[in-house]
């Protein structure tokens, strides 16, 4: 069990294909500027991040 920030496995790649599944579901970002998806992406990261520690064990 890695790091995730030194994890090799935690790519945008990845973010972004967590994102076509919950598009694929109906999901979407708010039609706003640029900087609002950004922000938004970078709380999704974050969310990600937390979300691989816990599937994993890492965290409880």
């Amino acid at each position: 069990m890695g790091n995730t920030i030194t994890d090799v496995r935690f790519t945008p790649l990845l973010a972004a294909e967590v994102r076509e599944v919950l598009e694929r579901h109906g999901y979407r970002l708010p039609r706003e500027s640029d900087q609002v998806q950004g922000i938004v992406m970078a709380r999704v990261g974050a969310a990600l991040r937390n979300l691989v520690e816990v599937f994993e064990g890492r965290v409880f």
